[in-house]
């Protein structure tokens, strides 16, 4: 009897428990009475424009880099950084002694080759001649067929050694022809008009002209009415950039200025996995110079009046894109939503949700993980 009263006992400590348990849980389970405190507010039409931040210098659109064609030693230098200059002012002087010693070599060549060609041109006339006088006394039979012969074959000899005696002449004319033109290219003139943004040489050193190297870079001329910022972008945004579009840009020298571009070329190609956009300033009254940095905004997509809800209320649960709305009796709904385009704070929703619903947008925790389908809400604000 006693056991049995100990057994009963122990039963009802258990269902006591197992009951005050369940009642705990179903006070703590979200939407069975317990609130989850959220922000909320409803979408607002708007104007939203979608842009690709990025960085670079600026640089004009059109620098000429001068290189020498002959090397020697700078004599003469005409021109300063900053100068201003018009397509074909003089801006420097390689000196040209050597080169004019070429010239003269070469035209004494010439005149060598000349007078051989005269001699030879003499032979090849008295050759056939006497071919000619030969042939008459063979029908004569007043020679022999090989005296006739040999008189054919010095004729022949005759008439290649002036062939290549043209062949010589024309040859020295060409090389007294570059002659020349080598002691011109002594000489380096400006190619375009523009302002010399840089001078890489000095009066008296030696500089290698193109025709044996690279060359040494002497100068750059630069139109500084037309300038650019050249960026690189991820290969995620250049899919979303085309040429002509308008860009933001802001430049550390002028604070609490904004400035305009377009985007006017995209590389076909990556370095080290980011694209080059081409970005050409408009014209205004500031100067821009090479080397100054700028901060640009792309603006890729332009929406409209269209519906946009802050970017924290957007989630993806079962790889669908939602948005949790507060249903007329306060409990979260799980709404799936298409999105468009994307600000920094906001982003379009183009189908799933009307002005009327209230999307709660915070805190990110309840957005993301702590809400499920039918919890209870508890507005903390709300904004329309």
């Amino acid at each position: 009897m006693i056991q049995r009263l100990l057994t009963l006992s122990r039963k009802r400590k258990w269902l006591l428990a197992a009951g005050a348990a369940g009642l705990l849980l179903l006070v703590l389970r979200p939407g069975s009475g317990s609130r989850i405190e959220v922000t909320a507010e409803t979408p607002v039409r708007a104007t939203l424009v979608e842009s690709v931040p990025a960085s670079g210098i600026i640089r004009p659109v059109v620098e000429v880099k001068i290189t020498p064609d002959v090397s020697g030693e700078v004599v003469d230098i005409y021109v300063q950084e900053g100068d201003q200059v018009q397509a074909g002012d003089l801006l420097l002087r390689i000196k040209p002694d050597l080169y004019q010693s070429q010239v003269e070599q070469a035209s004494a060549s010439l005149g060598t080759l000349r007078a051989q060609y005269n001699r030879q041109r003499a032979e090849a006339h008295q050759a056939r001649l006497n071919f000619e006088r030969s042939q008459l006394l063979f029908e004569q039979d007043a020679i022999s067929s090989a005296e006739l012969q040999s008189a054919r074959t010095e004729l022949d000899i005759a008439q290649s050694s002036l062939r290549a005696a043209e062949f010589s002449i024309r040859s020295g004319e060409a090389q007294l022809k570059e002659a020349r033109e080598n002691l011109l290219k002594t000489s380096l003139y400006a190619p375009m008009d523009g302002i010399i943004s840089q001078r890489s040489v000095a009066r008296g050193e030696r500089v290698v002209g193109t025709s044996q190297m690279s060359g040494t870079e002497l100068l750059r001329i630069a139109d500084f009415s037309r300038m650019e910022v050249t960026v690189e972008v991820g290969e995620s945004d250049v899919v979303r950039i085309e040429p002509g579009d308008s860009v933001r840009v802001e430049i550390d020298a002028y604070p609490r200025r904004r400035f305009r571009g377009t985007v006017v070329q995209i590389a076909n190609s990556a370095k080290v996995a980011n694209f080059g956009v081409r970005i050409e300033l408009q014209p205004d009254s500031v100067r821009f110079l090479p080397g100054m940095s700028a901060a640009v905004t792309i603006l890729t997509r332009r929406r409209d009046s269209c519906l946009a809800v802050p970017v924290a209320a957007v989630f993806s649960r079962d790889q669908e894109t939602c948005v949790w709305v507060v249903s007329e009796s306060g409990t979260a709904c799980l709404r799936p939503i298409v999105t468009g385009i994307q600000e920094r704070d906001r982003i379009e929703v183009a189908e799933g949700l009307t002005e009327g619903d209230r999307v709660v947008t915070g805190p990110p925790e309840a957005v993301t993980r702590t809400l499920n389908e039918g919890c209870k809400l508890k507005l903390s604000a709300q904004r329309h």
